[in-house]
Formats: structure tokens, C-alpha cells, sequence
């Protein structure tokens, strides 16, 4: 990690903003606690694609760590494709096609998933390619076992709903799991497992910015009760409801 960077027309560099908002805590581990917050600084745009990081004696003074715990914390970022080390240019903010954002850990540095319009609509888009099939996949395969664990998800979501807001996101994530479950489907099982973290965010806010509760409820429960009854053109299409719902909610405040 260079202590200087060369003039070059390539590179965007920035100031140092101030640290007050991103320090690391004191206790714990130092190294995380750089990491997470160097990684909130650039999941939550403070330093963007392009950007060249403040020298290296100017980001130690900033975080109040040593030169060793800062270039750890670079060489994780750029690990899970946040940053590069150019030479004669510096550490540079890679574009954000090349960060793994479905990274559990990734996700949890993230300052405000919820802000985040183009992974919540990517996010969406995503779920629409691979939930309506699930869905239709449950009906014809799933299990009383499998049914029964979709009920007590929507059960969760009837009982939580609307005064646990984050009770009635871990159902719905719960429903919608138990849904891929039932696909018996080992690949959609792992599609689903990796981007859960960032299903939860979205759930969430999607709960929190629903206009008609009740409307949500009783497509969540057109989805059960179409998987129940095995009518696998039903599942698929109150998925697909289900799913315009969410992408409605968010939209409206996007």
C-alpha cells in the first residue's frame, strides 16, 4: 500500500472525510472493527467506484490504528472485490459489479441495505426468476411436513402483524424458505440460503412500507393454500402477486 500517489488521469482521488461517523470502536478486534468500517464507508457511498482512498498515514490517523491493521483490512476488501492497490495510483474503489454483494459478510458491513435501491430492485428482479418456479416445484412435490412448515411461517406473519414489525419479517423469510424447502430442489435450496441476508433487509422494509396488510397476508396465504391444494399454476401466479406487491410498496417511496 503506497504512502503517495502518482499524478494520473485515471484516478479520482479524494479527501479524507472526517471519521467521526465511521471510527472503529474501541475493544474488540481492532482488524474487524476496520473493516467493517471501511467497508460502510464504501457500501454506503461516503467513497464511490473510481475514488482513490486517502493516503495511508491520513486513513491511520483518521481510524486511530496502526499501518499493519490498515493494510489487513485493504487486503480483505479488495478479497471480496471492493477495493484494488494499483501501482503508482494507490488503493482505488473497484466498480461495484465486482463486489460480492450476496456475501453474507459483505452485506453486514452495509450501513443501509434498505437504501440501497439497486440491490433491493435487483434483489426483486432476482426473487421473480427464482421464487415463482419454487413455488409451482412445492405444489407438485412438497410434503404434509413441508406444508405444515409453510403454515406456521404464515401463521407467524398473521400473529406478528402489525404491532412486530420484525417478528413478522423473520416469518415471512421463515415462509419463504420453508417454501424453497418444499421445491425439493438442492440448487434453489443454495440459491435462496445466499442471499438471505440481504432477503431479510428486504422483507423488512417491504413489511414496513406495505400500504394494506391485510392484502399481503391474504396473497401470502393464496400462495399456501394453492402449494396445498397442489395447483401449481395457482402457486406460481399468487408468487407473482406476491412479489408485484413488494416491488409496488418499494417502488411507491423509492
Amino acid at each position: 500500500m503506497a504512502d503517495g500517489h502518482a499524478d494520473t488521469p485515471a484516478a479520482k482521488f479524494t479527501k479524507l472525510l472526517p471519521a467521526s461517523e465511521g471510527r472503529p470502536a474501541s475493544g474488540g478486534r481492532i482488524h474487524d472493527s476496520v473493516v467493517r468500517t471501511m467497508g460502510a464507508w464504501i457500501l454506503g457511498g461516503r467513497y464511490n467506484p473510481g475514488d482513490v482512498l486517502p493516503r495511508e498515514d491520513d486513513l491511520t490517523q483518521s481510524l486511530g490504528v496502526s499501518r499493519t491493521s490498515l493494510r489487513e483490512a485493504v487486503k480483505v476488501l479488495c478479497a471480496k472485490g471492493l477495493l484494488e492497490v494499483r501501482p503508482r495510483v494507490g488503493v482505488r474503489v473497484r466498480e461495484r459489479k465486482h463486489w460480492r454483494l450476496l456475501d453474507p459478510t459483505v452485506l453486514d458491513w452495509h450501513p443501509d441495505l434498505t437504501a440501497d435501491r439497486e440491490l433491493i430492485i435487483g434483489l426483486i428482479e432476482t426473487r421473480r426468476i427464482i421464487e415463482p418456479a419454487a413455488a409451482e416445484l412445492a405444489a407438485r412435490r412438497g410434503t404434509a411436513q413441508d406444508f405444515d412448515a409453510i403454515e406456521a411461517a404464515y401463521l407467524g406473519m398473521e400473529r406478528a402483524i402489525p404491532h412486530d414489525l420484525a417478528a413478522c419479517c423473520e416469518s415471512d423469510l421463515a415462509f419463504h424458505r420453508a417454501l424453497v424447502d418444499a421445491s425439493h430442489n438442492i440448487v434453489l435450496r443454495n440459491l435462496i440460503g445466499a442471499v438471505e441476508t440481504a432477503l431479510r433487509a428486504s422483507f423488512l422494509l417491504t413489511t414496513r412500507l406495505m400500504e394494506n396488510q391485510a392484502r399481503t397476508l391474504s396473497v401470502h396465504k393464496a400462495v399456501l393454500e394453492s402449494v396445498r391444494v397442489r395447483d401449481t399454476a395457482g402457486a406460481r401466479s399468487a408468487m407473482n402477486r406476491l412479489l408485484d406487491l413488494a416491488e409496488e410498496d418499494y417502488r411507491r417511496v423509492a
